[in-house]
């Protein structure tokens, strides 16, 4: 019998593009306390280089490097320990990079670089485990040398095996962890809304995928990616109202574009303006620019570029006929640049014109509705939160899975099999 591990100790980790969504303990998933971490890195400057500051100053830039809120990202005195392998888990942190709101409040001068450092596939594995150290150690005050937390990851769809190796590398040998489980985020998306087959339309920070999963078996082969996300509706409006030199700031545009100011279906008046709020400062937006911005989205103006509807029917068409109208009717759409107003029923409106049949007499077929599908009522910790639903289905996972071992993947399992044990499990 395996080792059993308590859901207290359960750790759930979503990698994403822009932002990394994780929680520790699924004993009750409706209340579990959720973590969100800008998926950025920056790289500090060598001290050296920082000399004519002062060696006290540069010294103190180097010891509170990985600071978060005035606390350090270690918690507890530097320790090393044998996990049993003969390999030394240690403790102390590496103070070249930083993460979180201490990236955010770094003195520029002393980041040498600031990197996304997952841009749809691992950028930079050195950042991402020290990264996932930050989490581990910081946000759950998890002690590296004395890890007991399993740790599910749910990461976007079509990662490489050599990644998914390099995923599984770093949990046992950086981060030490007891046990592990990678999972696809689609499939999770599925699982949070309490089901084991849909379609799922994730559009993120970078890129939209549009996934079909059949009984809980993601049909890889008809999944469709585009580079169009949240970010190309950030550019769309910088683009318009370049010519207020008072509204070009990226930083504001993404405030703007989170306000739910920016709606699909709405056309809005040539001259009509709406104010919009950003500290002591008051900016007139036209509601022509502010509805259009998302329409990028829908219909993409870059050449090449797939509209959304033209993947989602694409994706369904690349399923077996008989499973396709299981997919109009389990419609999940989730990512964090999914939430405009409007944006689900524009599609439902498209969908319905090109996809059902205009006549009353239905083949066994042919689809007889298109459904989006939410998180249950009964999730009531996640109550409007629809977008995170894969989130939730990660949650959900983790609870069933990390402690049954035809499913989770053990330190001893990795250490006798190496890393390319993680192809042989999952859920």
């Amino acid at each position: 019998m395996g080792v059993s591990f308590r859901e207290e100790s359960f750790v759930v980790i979503e990698l994403g593009s822009h932002t990394t969504r994780a929680l520790m303990n699924t004993s009750d998933v409706n209340f579990s306390e959720r973590k969100v971490i800008r998926t950025r890195c920056g790289q500090l400057k060598p001290v050296e280089e920082n000399e004519h500051e002062g060696s006290e100053a540069g010294s103190k830039m180097q010891a509170t490097a990985a600071v978060d809120d005035g606390e350090p990202v270690i918690n507890g005195e530097p320790a090393e320990k044998d996990d049993g392998s003969g390999d030394v888990i240690k403790d102390t942190e590496d103070n070249s990079y930083v993460f979180g709101s201490a990236l955010e409040a770094a003195d520029p001068s002393t980041i040498e670089r600031a990197v996304d450092f997952i841009d749809g596939e691992v950028v930079d594995w050195d950042m991402l485990s020290a990264f996932l150290r930050y989490v581990v150690t910081k946000e759950f005050s998890i002690k590296i040398s004395d890890n007991g937390s399993p740790v599910l990851f749910s990461v976007p769809p079509l990662w490489p095996k050599t990644d998914l190796e390099n995923l599984a590398q770093i949990a046992f040998e950086h981060l030490n962890a007891p046990a592990i489980l990678v999972t696809e985020q689609p499939l999770m998306a599925v699982y949070g809304n309490g089901a084991m087959t849909g379609l799922v339309i994730d559009i993120g920070h970078a890129t939209t995928t549009v996934t079909p999963i059949i009984d809980s078996c993601v049909l890889t082969s008809s999944v469709q990616i585009s580079s169009i996300g949240g970010q190309a509706v950030t550019q769309n409006l910088l683009q318009q109202l370049q010519s207020d030199a008072g509204v070009v700031r990226q930083n504001l545009l993404v405030r703007v574009k989170e306000s739910g100011l920016c709606k699909l279906g709405a056309p809005g008046n040539a001259l009509e303006t709406v104010e919009f709020k950003d500290g002591d400062k008051t900016y007139t937006l036209p509601t022509r620019i502010l509805h259009s911005a998302p329409q990028v989205l829908l219909t993409p103006s870059s050449e090449g570029s797939t509209p959304l509807t033209t993947m989602i029917r694409q994706a369904v068409l690349g399923s077996e006929i008989d499973k396709r109208p299981l997919l109009w009717d389990s419609i999940h759409l989730v990512g964090g640049s999914s939430r405009f107003p409007g944006l689900q029923e524009h599609l439902e409106r498209e969908l319905e014109a090109t996809v059902l049949p205009a006549s009353n007499i239905f083949a066994n077929s042919q689809t007889r509705e298109i459904k989006f599908v939410p998180i249950p009522d009964y999730f009531n910790g996640w109550r409007n939160m629809g977008y995170r639903a894969s989130l939730l289905g990660a949650s959900i996972t983790a609870k069933i899975a990390l402690n049954d071992s035809k499913h989770n993947i053990t330190r001893t399992e990795y250490n006798e099999n190496g890393p390319s044990i993680v192809h042989t499990k999952s859920y």
